[in-house]
């Protein structure tokens, strides 16, 4: 049996054909799993004028880095990391999934271009094979909900859905091909 290597595709080549989300809690209506998770709303000027391979950190304007206020002063967080609040590249690579990409202040979670973190769907793209199943629904079941019944759906289900995820390679080596 022959060994090949397969090239890596970069972040355009893998998700670059899914729609923008630019609403808080926007859910593309064609793909629950193509969401706009939701983070506190003062988090977006840290992120919105980057360009891709920046941090917030990169910020001039201390109001526009990561900080909290304490004492009515502005102190901002430690990038201890050195990725944290950083805008991915369309051109590279996608970074490898951990438990929290669904935070944006995890290492590398800034969407290209839009001021989100990666969706469920674009995780799911950027590494799990398309037949494995996250719920007794069906998809096209969960897609045809009405929104309500698909944010309540996300509620319910999304941490474990990206937790699960983080742990695919431990469970595609134990040959588990469906997790519910």
């Amino acid at each position: 049996m022959k060994n090949t290597i397969e090239e890596s595709k970069t972040l355009i080549e893998v998700i670059g054909n899914l729609s923008s989300l630019n609403e808080m809690g926007e859910i593309d209506p064609s793909d629950i799993y193509h969401h706009f998770k939701p983070y506190r709303e003062d988090m977006r000027a840290w992120i919105h004028d980057i360009s891709e391979g920046e941090s917030a950190f990169d910020n001039e304007d201390i109001n526009k880095r990561p900080h909290k206020i304490v004492d009515g002063e502005i102190v901002v967080h430690n990038n201890k990391h050195g990725d944290k609040y950083t805008r991915q590249c369309w051109d590279k690579v996608g970074p490898c999934v951990h438990t929290y990409m669904a935070n944006l202040a995890s290492q590398n979670t800034v969407h290209p271009v839009d001021d989100r973190a990666f969706s469920i769907r674009e995780l799911l793209l950027m590494n799990i094979p398309n037949n494995f199943k996250w719920s007794e629904i069906s998809e096209e079941e969960l897609n045809n909900l009405p929104l309500e019944e698909k944010q309540q759906f996300l509620k319910e289900n999304e941490a474990n859905i990206r937790e699960c995820i983080d742990n695919w390679k431990k469970i595609s080596k134990k040959g588990q091909t469906r997790l519910i």
